[in-house]
């Protein structure tokens, strides 16, 4: 296990910055993804609607790490992280304001601006790279996945709020979910105070006539495209309408999902101080190559629950695989290339991971609306076992 002092010499005040950045965004998308899809469809729109919504978002957010992501490796990483704030607190507002549809479509686009909010995605792995040296990166991506999991955890049990607004302001059943969004949006705006205290140096090496070209092989981008395309597809028919799942098939409500969101990544913490060990004992992708089977034959078996309780067993079991894999996927994306090229890579990844994951939500609530709730679980859990396979078949000899 590695030590306080050895985090702490990985960190340096920017690191710290972005940190507190993260985790007050993270505490908005705690909350938004247990109480999300079920506050659309209160405020009437069907299961179809929904998964539209979220689809144009995803899709707005591929475009967003595809530009971004490369812009960043040019120009610096400070004003992209800021932007995303930025973004992340006008969806926010627009939730609050109004229930059309063309508004939340507009809502979750320009949001979907601010999801690279996590250490995996673009910019953040990008300025990470730029900040630390390789052997540091295990420790780096861990300690930000334990304090993204704490922000995450806390949002999650914000979910609680809107019952306890109905009790104690009396509110009605929507406007106790607006007010949440309100408190988000203050929330938000803290993480852009963090943003501008960032201190970027990627502009200085970006002109620096001797550094090194960004260019990437086609045959690089072709492997990490095609496991983040499987990746994103098959946990998009998972996740994106889970919440929604479980209010159509069992009731439940976001008040009682929230104890069970926070739970999952609460319980993921003490894994992250153990993976950076078995990621350097195994190897990353050996530990993605299990991770992924294992959380394929969770989802399968999830799908095939008829009882609440047993569903939300193996819904934190299959949590706590999925986020226990991630600081070394993290990790191993940020290192198959050098620094300079990270942000690029990663970009062009996870936009092609969204382009295909956007096309999740649709999906699922189209199958939603013929009754098949069950479908786009068995169809993701498919997805996960083929990604497990795509590791082992393009990266078994580069570690």
């Amino acid at each position: 296990m590695f030590t306080k002092t050895k985090v702490i010499k990985s960190f340096n005040r920017d690191l710290f910055l972005l940190m507190g950045e993260m985790f007050f965004r993270r505490l908005v998308m705690g909350f938004l993804e247990v109480v999300r899809t079920i506050y659309l469809f209160l405020v009437g729109f069907d299961p179809f609607q929904i998964g539209l919504i979220l689809t144009i978002g995803t899709i707005i957010s591929a475009l967003d790490s595809l530009i971004l992501g490369n812009l960043s490796d040019r120009y610096g990483r400070k004003p992209f992280i800021l932007l995303g704030s930025i973004t992340s607190t006008f969806r926010l507002v627009l939730y609050a304001l109004s229930h059309e549809f063309w508004v939340i479509v507009i809502a979750q686009g320009i949001g979907a601006v601010g999801e690279g909010v996590g250490a995996g995605q673009p910019i953040v792995s990008g300025y990470i790279a730029d900040k630390v040296e390789i052997k540091d990166y295990p420790r780096v991506f861990s300690t930000l996945a334990i304090s993204n999991a704490l922000s995450v955890t806390i949002g999650s049990l914000m979910a609680f709020l809107p019952a306890y607004f109905q009790v104690s302001l009396n509110l009605e059943e929507i406007n106790s979910y607006i007010l949440l969004f309100w408190i988000g949006a203050v929330l938000n705006s803290i993480a852009i105070v963090f943003s501008l205290k960032i201190e970027d140096t990627t502009i200085k090496r970006i002109k620096d006539k001797n550094a090194p070209p960004t260019n990437i092989s086609w045959r690089e981008i072709g492997k990490f495209c095609i496991i983040r395309s499987t990746d994103g597809l098959g946990i998009g028919l998972v996740m994106q309408l889970l919440p929604l799942y479980f209010f159509l098939r069992f009731g439940a409500s976001s008040e009682d999902l929230a104890i069970f969101y926070a739970l999952a990544r609460l319980l993921s913490i003490p894994s992250y101080f153990f993976a950076p060990i078995l990621g350097n004992k195994l190897g990353n992708v050996k530990c993605l190559i299990i991770s992924r089977m294992l959380t394929g034959v969770i989802i399968g078996t999830f799908a095939m629950a008829s009882s609440f309780p047993i569903s939300i067993a193996l819904f934190v079991t299959y949590r706590l695989l999925f986020e226990f894999a991630m600081p070394m996927r993290q990790a191993f994306s940020a290192g198959i290339v050098e620094p300079h090229k990270a942000g690029t890579l990663v970009g062009i990844g996870n936009s092609t991971r969204a382009f295909l994951q956007s096309l999740a939500p649709t999906i699922a609530g189209y199958l939603f609306e013929l009754g098949s709730l069950s479908l786009p679980l068995f169809s993701g859990a498919i997805l996960l076992t083929l990604n497990a396979i795509q590791y082992h078949m393009f990266y078994k000899n580069e570690e």
